[in-house]
């Protein structure tokens, strides 16, 4: 199967829900495959590390669907586990991995590959750095909220290196807070 812009139909609902599934901002469900769908698709592809081309072909439906997969078995654990609203704990990541309250002041990168850190909220901004594993960035003082949202909807934390402001994707996969 290769979807791409243009396309229309029951194969791209099922691809729009899934995303959306996964915390990604589509737009309104049952629209034709159009650049908003295909900015979504390149994020998802940038971030699982598979080539950036906006079209879904067999390797990212595979990944797609593994990763909703792992998301319905973390949830299924998470319901289980109970529910800790307390007050002074780190926060905890969704079903998705994405930390939506980025009010901690110490994170730790923890990928195995260094993490990169962009001008803006979103792929579509440039790279300025990139900080290796173990690296301890603090939330960035002038920012009073700091996850910012990119266009398809994935939380961004602003952190302070070195001074200039910096965002980089507020998941569990790349960052930790420190304890």
């Amino acid at each position: 199967m290769i979807l791409k812009r243009g396309e229309i139909g029951a194969k791209v609902r099922e691809i729009q829900d899934q995303l959306e599934r996964l915390g990604y901002n589509i737009g309104r469900l049952g629209m034709p495959f159009d650049e908003h769908l295909e900015a979504t698709i390149k994020a998802f592809q940038e971030e699982m590390e598979l080539p950036v081309d906006g079209i879904i072909g067999e390797v990212t439906r595979q990944k797609i669907q593994e990763t909703v997969v792992q998301l319905e078995n973390s949830t299924a654990v998470n319901q289980n586990s109970g529910d800790l609203n307390q007050q002074n704990l780190p926060p905890v990541a969704n079903e998705v991995g994405d930390f939506m309250n980025g009010n901690w002041q110490r994170w730790r990168v923890i990928c195995s590959k260094t993490l990169n850190a962009r001008s803006g909220p979103g792929f579509n901004y440039s790279i300025d750095m990139n900080f290796p594993q173990d690296t301890i960035l603090m939330l960035h003082p002038e920012y009073r909220y700091p996850i910012k949202f990119d266009l398809v909807g994935k939380p961004w934390l602003v952190v302070s290196y070195q001074g200039g402001a910096f965002f980089i994707r507020a998941n569990q996969r790349f960052i930790e807070p420190v304890v």
